[in-house]
């Protein structure tokens, strides 16, 4: 216990732990206000957890490091034992007829299409805005090797376009992300370290600000 003297240096004010015994007397805040509050910060906790669990596949890609593995010829590949989340590179010519063209909400353009030969992997170009139907000049391609079902929803509208033209994908057709080494994830590491913060500072503040406080009586020296 501690004690504080008052402005006029005359009466000692015992603090217990640190708490004034005045504030601590203080109205508690609205019920409703505090349950909206704490319900507020667990919301912030569980959205900052669920983001992190989906970065995990991005943060172990990013730390798989830069060496690539070559695949070779994608018509002479075998898929059934190809590992995704892998920075790979593959030999192929593009198929112009069959390419999708696509824009993400938050800006950039994209072209897919299938590797000349077969139907189990598709590759994914940034086109740059461009829609003239040419194809990719290179026939060597690396990046990111992931499947459409790891790319979840954010390829459906893709999926359609292709099985509407009779060109039919599954979850487990393969998709080349090209372009994307790890170094390129650097941002997972970034929103993964944000998201940390956010957990943190919210578990400490409902700590603080919402665990109860005891006052023993102790008599005054």
């Amino acid at each position: 216990m501690t004690r504080v003297e008052t402005a006029d240096a005359k009466t000692l004010v015992p603090l217990v732990e640190g708490v004034d015994p005045e504030l601590a007397a203080l109205p508690a805040p609205a019920r409703g206000r505090r349950f909206a509050t704490m319900t507020l910060m667990a919301l912030v906790v569980a959205t900052s957890l669920a983001l992190l669990a989906s970065l995990r596949s991005d943060l172990a890609y990013f730390f798989a490091g830069d060496a690539v593995q070559s695949l070779g010829q994608v018509t002479e590949l075998d898929t059934a034992g190809l590992q995704t989340n892998a920075f790979v590179s593959i030999e192929g010519t593009p198929m112009a007829s069959r390419t999708v063209h696509y824009t993400r909400l938050l800006g950039g353009s994209y072209a897919v299409f299938p590797l000349a030969g077969q139907r189990r992997i598709l590759a994914h170009v940034a086109a740059n805005g461009s829609r003239s139907g040419r194809a990719d000049p290179r026939t060597t391609y690396s990046g990111r090797l992931v499947t459409v079902g790891e790319l979840g929803g954010r390829f459906s509208a893709v999926r359609r376009h292709f099985e509407a033209g009779d060109f039919p994908i599954s979850a487990e057709t393969y998709v080349l992300m090209v372009d994307e080494p790890p170094g390129s994830y650097l941002w997972s590491v970034g929103l993964a370290v944000l998201a940390l913060l956010f957990v943190l500072a919210n578990l400490l503040l409902l700590r603080r600000w919402f665990r109860p406080i005891r006052l023993e009586r102790r008599a005054s020296l």
